[in-house]
């Protein structure tokens, strides 16, 4: 009688007729159980299932055509021989026991189905999340393989396809952590965007760190709260405003984009956001009143291991006070700029440059509360930078490529991560702190931190002031203080030993305190060190100190280009008058040959023009040339820091698209200017260079013992007037000259040897 059965025959005489598909699956579990326990009658009945006779030839039987099919009741018969044998080699009691766990486990397949789908909408897989977590733990059976595969899919669908992104992520990012996510998530309902690389770098960066806690329990790193604008959403935004045009902008010359990109920007900044995402946006502006914020760009193939996109796209800052309605609409005018930039001059030819102009790129948003203090009526974290897991520019040759390299700042970290004209950040290498880039008193004081950027609570700005007036206005109210400054004692900067008079001391921007007798620096060494083991590849970190805790804000691998080099033998007895130019501080290793021609920017003219609009005209022209000239076959030259954020009077005011082809940029600092080259090693502008396989030197033409032979420079043919005829205006400023018109037989040839700290630029 049937009440005589063992329980799990109950359950497979059920499951026969009531769900046959859950059975077959069950089954498939048990054969993979019974060839565990070495069954053999199991590997027996598997051939039967190929179709295969003891006397086949397995390897050519079916070769070249499909195996048979069995109809449904020979597949039944199959089921019923399977557990057969698991009932003669198995007691009842294990064998319910496994059934029971299998079922269990069945429970949670409902996620596995959904996960699987790329294009489930976002409202149906955080219902299926929310099922998921819920489900009581001792009611939770799911075998590790099952749960694994969760863990991908979740990734697939909500992160990357990217498959190197995959194998790290699926081990340290869990259902849970999913299940967390998607309660800060905005997008369509029934969309399936992703959150873009800067949101998944970030995700999967604190997840590898949080999990070495175990091992490293010192280090302490917080993520700043956040929320994640899908990155169909902007697809959305185009169609609700009829924008769909846009798309092919891509394809036109680069010129037509640079020219049109002002206008574009204003078009997306006067065009209206669907409901559905205003709704969400709504409820980040409810939970964030008086709290600043940073809208931050977070598209598909940004921050990738192919490409790191490192300053192309916009990331806006928002001091976020006043009324909702207000707040609200800077928000909004913020992250449509933050889209518009998606059709920017700047990344789409760095998109050409790798080959990704086709990809459907889609532009998530990434919105993080700003790391900081409020101090007087001014927000800003007490220290922030960007670190480097490989030192490209090394001050000393005692320091290595793997000691890294770190910027630091006061203030609110822009200042790190863009050239200004005006400053200069602290840099330390974390592998060997001891060797400074500047270790007289004079030095540490003429190039040391003068400004910082802060958000004006006030005016809701953001803001440019001398660090002075900020500390001392404020300077009792930062978190810190005395491990940021050294105060000058005749001639000595000493840290502060304790309670001290800010208004009538001399102080200056040291980072001492911070670097002497604090474990941030091993902190970020250890960080650095962690991350490039798991990544397996040398990441780009940028952090932030609200004083008290240290907040990870950006992982991306590190670019990677030719500037480490090999070892370079400068060649000897090169005629004097072949020499063009040498440098003795701050060289790399390369050898650059066959150089045809010299693009050189007189820096006495430049200072000289008579207004900003034409130095725009100098860079313009520059963008040019970058677009005539043979590609890595030409050299720029020319005053100031190039690239720079701020006084363009200071510096040549391009952008990557007006540079990428040159195959070197050399930045001159005469003793007639006020200019003197910072290291610039760490900013996007550095980082666009190393990606772009361009090399960077700094010449200092009046420094004792230099080569810089100005009359080849000045007197040599210039010809853009035949290149630019547009541009014969500019003939004194801007020189363009051939090798091949004054020695036909030859070309110019820089070799820089990093170990000797030695440059020299020479015909060949």
């Amino acid at each position: 009688m049937s009440y005589n059965k063992p329980e799990w025959k109950v359950i497979i005489d059920l499951l026969t007729k009531t769900n046959p598909l859950l059975l077959y699956r069950l089954t498939k579990r048990m054969i993979y159980y019974l060839v565990t326990k070495n069954i053999s009658q199991i590997d027996e009945l598997i051939k039967e299932l190929e179709g295969l006779s003891e006397s086949s030839e397995e390897d050519t039987i079916y070769t070249n055509m499909p195996h048979p099919k069995f109809c449904a009741g020979k597949l039944q018969r199959f089921v019923t021989s399977v557990f057969e044998i698991a009932n003669e080699h198995i007691l009842d009691q294990d064998i319910a026991d496994q059934l029971s766990t299998w079922l269990c486990q069945e429970r949670g397949r409902f996620l596995s189905n959904a996960a699987q789908n790329l294009n489930i909408p976002l409202v149906n897989i955080t219902t299926e999340l929310n099922k998921f977590v819920n489900i009581p733990a001792e009611e939770l059976c799911i075998s590790p393989e099952e749960y694994m595969g969760i863990r991908v899919a979740l990734v697939r669908r909500f992160l990357t396809l990217n498959l190197s992104f995959i194998n790290i992520a699926r081990k340290y990012i869990t259902v849970r952590d999913f299940s967390e996510l998607v309660k800060n998530i905005i997008g369509p309902s029934q969309g399936a965007g992703r959150l873009g690389g800067k949101s998944s770098g970030i995700l999967l960066a604190y997840n590898i760190l949080e999990s070495a806690k175990n091992k490293y329990p010192e280090l302490k790193i917080k993520v700043p709260r956040s929320w994640y604008v899908t990155s169909d959403s902007l697809h959305e935004f185009i169609h609700y405003n009829a924008m769909e045009e846009f798309a092919n902008l891509k394809y036109m010359n680069i010129e037509e984009i640079k020219h049109g990109y002002p206008y574009l920007q204003q078009i997306f900044k006067t065009s209206f956001f669907p409901p559905e995402i205003t709704n969400g946006l709504a409820g980040v502006i409810e939970q964030t009143e008086n709290i600043p914020l940073i809208i931050r760009s977070s598209s598909l193939l940004e921050d990738s291991f192919e490409a790191t996109f490192a300053g192309k796209y916009k990331s806006l800052f928002l001091p976020n006070q006043g009324p909702r309605a207000e707040r609200m609409n800077a928000m909004l005018d913020a992250i449509a700029e933050v889209y518009a930039s998606t059709y920017g001059p700047d990344p789409i030819q760095y998109r050409r440059e790798k080959g990704l102009l086709d990809f459907n790129e889609e532009m998530g948003i990434l919105i993080q509360e700003v790391v900081g203090t409020k101090a007087g009526k001014y927000f800003f974290p007490t220290f922030a930078g960007v670190a480097f897991t490989y030192n490209e520019f090394r001050w000393s040759p005692r320091i290595k490529r793997e000691d890294g390299a770190v910027r630091l700042v006061m203030g609110l970290g822009t200042r790190a991560v863009d050239r200004v004209t005006n400053d200069y950040p602290f840099i330390v290498s974390p592998g060997n702190p001891s060797i400074r880039v500047n270790v007289s008193y004079e030095n540490v004081k003429r190039y040391s931190q003068n400004f910082m950027d802060v958000l004006n609570l006030e005016t809701n700005k953001f803001e440019t002031l001398p660090v002075r007036y900020v500390i001392q206005e404020t300077g009792n109210q930062i978190p810190g203080l005395k491990y940021m400054i050294s105060i000058d004692k005749s001639g000595y900067l000493m840290s502060p030993l304790g309670l001290y008079d800010i208004d009538e001391s001399d102080f200056t921007v040291t980072f001492q305190g911070l670097i002497e007798k604090t474990p941030f620096l091993k902190n970020i060494k250890k960080i650095l060190d962690i991350l490039k083991e798991e990544f397996d590849f040398p990441v780009d970190v940028e952090f932030a100190s609200d004083g008290h805790d240290l907040y990870i804000l950006q992982c991306r691998p590190q670019g990677q280009g030719r500037m480490a080099g090999k070892n370079i033998i400068i060649p000897e007895n090169i005629p004097d008058e072949n020499k063009i130019f040498s440098a003795t501080r701050y060289v790399t290793n390369a050898s650059i040959e066959d150089i045809e021609y010299v693009v050189y920017i007189d820096p006495g003219a430049y200072s000289s023009l008579e207004s900003m609009e034409d130095m725009r005209t100098v860079a313009k022209i520059v963008g040019r040339l970058n677009s005539m000239l043979p590609k890595r076959k030409f050299i720029l030259m020319g005053p100031g820091r190039w690239g720079s954020r701020g006084d363009i009077k200071l510096g040549v005011s391009v952008t990557y698209c007006d540079v990428n082809n040159t195959v070197m940029l050399i930045e001159i600092a005469r003793n007639m200017g006020n200019y003197v080259p910072e290291l610039s090693f760490g900013t996007h502008f550095f980082q666009d260079l190393v990606e772009a396989d361009i090399y960077y030197l700094p010449l200092y033409p009046d420094q004792d013992k230099t080569i810089f032979n100005e009359d080849f420079l000045l007197k040599s043919k210039n010809k853009l007037a035949e290149i630019l005829p547009d541009y014969e205006y500019f003939s004194n400023t801007v020189r363009v000259i051939s090798i091949k018109d004054i020695k036909h037989d030859m070309s110019l040839a820089v070799f820089m040897d990093g170990n000797t700290n030695r440059a020299l630029a020479f015909l060949k």
